[in-house]
């Protein structure tokens, strides 16, 4: 299958699934959000995988989430501000949730990590059973700049 923000590549009973987005610091657009757990349920419920590398393509592993999915979101402006901001956790408790296809996988997932794991990079890598680096990773969370929880 052919996917928008993912390469996937499955070898020797290991699957390859590899952040694909280079030009966009492979930041997690709305379309990730669906990709990723189709694509770890599907390896999973297959029964011929045995472990998953959860990698990228380009400088960095990933910039974290693209502003754009909350631009996406429905406006809240009309609402009271409690209610505002009930609806943007219950957003973003569902996107940590996919995050838990992850954890949640019958084989193990391993992360290779190059360059810069920012943002909701730190949740995915967190959710996979070993995380690997090269030299130059590093870890960034910026959420706290854009007023919202890490």
């Amino acid at each position: 299958m052919t996917y928008e923000c993912f390469q996937v590549e499955v070898e020797n009973k290991v699957a390859q699934v590899r952040l694909s987005r280079p030009d966009m610091l492979n930041t997690m657009n709305k379309l990730f959000w669906k990709e990723l757990p189709e694509i770890v349920h599907d390896l999973d419920a297959s029964g011929s995988v045995r472990a998953i590398i959860l990698s990228s393509t380009g400088k960095h592993f990933t910039a974290g989430m693209d502003l754009s999915v909350f631009a996406s979101m429905p406006d809240q402006s009309r609402h009271e501000a409690g209610r505002a901001r009930a609806a943007l956790l219950r957003t973003v408790q569902e996107l940590q949730r996919t995050f838990s296809c992850l954890e949640e996988a019958r084989m193990p997932v391993l992360a290779a990590v190059q360059g810069g794991c920012i943002g909701g990079g730190i949740d995915m890598v967190s959710a996979c059973d070993m995380r690997y680096c090269t030299s130059d990773a590093f870890f960034c969370i910026h959420e706290t700049n854009l007023g919202i929880v890490a």
